[in-house]
């Protein structure tokens, strides 16, 4: 199951949602709050999976993409 980390005023973030409702494609939101405790995208464990610190950032296979361009690009390549 893929796996969008996302905060829900996040511009970025919105625009891979758009995309991935636009394919069709499931996945399951993990929320990251940018301003709780100081933002809990600096926090160390997922710092591991997007070591910029941003949102969003979409996990597949293993795999995490980091910038919501190259996340849209990621899925029109791969799911056409």
């Amino acid at each position: 199951m893929r796996k969008l980390y996302s905060y829900f005023r996040s511009s970025a973030a919105y625009r891979v949602r758009i995309a991935l409702a636009f394919k069709g494609l499931d996945y399951q939101t993990v929320p990251v709050h940018l301003l709780r405790d100081g933002g809990e995208q600096h926090a160390p464990a997922y710092r591991d999976k997007n070591p910029a610190g941003l949102v969003p950032a979409l996990e597949e296979a293993g795999q995490a993409l980091t910038q919501s361009l190259a996340i849209i690009e990621y899925l029109e390549e791969t799911y056409p």
